[in-house]
């Protein structure tokens, strides 16, 4: 993957916070901190984790936390003068009613597709090779009785989106909102049969699958409709502050993307076999050599 922005990585910034700032912005999470979000089981805190070390470079931000879904963030991002989220895919949709940081706030391994042993045997995958990619329209067509299940709010990228929206017509789609942490539900009703299909990414599957014990045994493959990388995004109101403000986050993931605590702050969520995976990818995206 390409990431044009790069050369600017190598001019320093100083994340200084915009003047005439008066109003206090919001920042949008699905998340609250100290909750355990589903069955007990804790959440995956990247955002907040990555968060707090750009903080460090914003000394005069104030900001309050309100906990929202995704899609309850996006209508407020479209009305409020000034709200920020973080972890976002960017695509044009969202870029009609909000400004992104230049570079991505995380980044993380890309979407693969999961399923039952049971499942992958009937659409003739019960051994997938390590290095193969899959078409995840094949396999749905294989299955014409299986049901996806996806979580509400979130941007798949236009290929899988696509595909989703003309399996909704078939009532293919089980969609999962709320503030419960909706992907570690999902992965919930795929152990135990209630949806045949879910895509999602390999640290939020190896996560939530340690923290509720599931016995049975998934099968994964990756997707071509699927990016092999995804990078998760600021994103606040577009408004002229909200355009400063997300400015001075840049500014800050610039900086803080050299400290080695926020590699760590991502490796802490994977798995230690994608450990060298991970850093290579951290390395390209932000120019560093840890």
């Amino acid at each position: 993957m390409i990431y044009p922005w790069l050369p600017a990585l190598l001019v320093p910034a100083l994340a200084v916070m915009p003047q005439g700032m008066a109003d206090k912005p919001l920042w949008l999470t699905d998340m609250d901190e100290s909750a355990l979000v589903y069955n007990s089981v804790p959440g995956i805190d990247i955002n907040a984790a990555t968060r707090f070390l750009l903080l460090e470079h914003m000394p005069e931000h104030q900001d309050s936390v309100t906990i929202v879904n995704n899609e309850r963030a996006f209508q407020m991002l479209k009305t409020d003068i000034l709200a920020c989220t973080g972890n976002k895919v960017r695509n044009s949709e969202r870029e009609s009613f909000a400004y992104f940081s230049d570079v991505p706030q995380l980044i993380f391994p890309g979407l693969r597709l999961y399923m039952l042993k049971a499942t992958a045997e009937m659409a003739g995958i019960a051994e997938p090779q390590h290095d193969s990619r899959h078409s995840f329209a094949d396999i749905s067509a294989r299955l014409p009785r299986s049901r996806i299940g996806i979580v509400g709010g979130r941007n798949y990228g236009e290929p899988l989106q696509a595909i989703f929206d003309q399996l909704a017509a078939r009532n293919r789609i089980y969609t999962r909102t709320g503030n419960d942490m909706s992907a570690a539900a999902m992965l919930d009703m795929l152990a135990n049969g209630r949806v045949e299909l879910i895509v999602e990414y390999p640290n939020v599957v190896q996560h939530y699958s340690a923290a509720l014990n599931h016995a049975v045994e998934l099968v994964s493959v990756e997707i071509s409709e699927a990016t092999e990388y995804t990078g998760g995004y600021i994103m606040c109101s577009k408004t002229e502050q909200g355009k400063k403000l997300v400015q001075a986050y840049t500014n800050a993931i610039q900086l803080a993307s050299k400290d080695k605590r926020y590699l760590q702050a991502h490796l802490r969520w994977f798995d230690v076999s994608s450990h060298h995976k991970v850093t290579a990818l951290y390395n390209q995206v932000y120019n560093t050599a840890f």
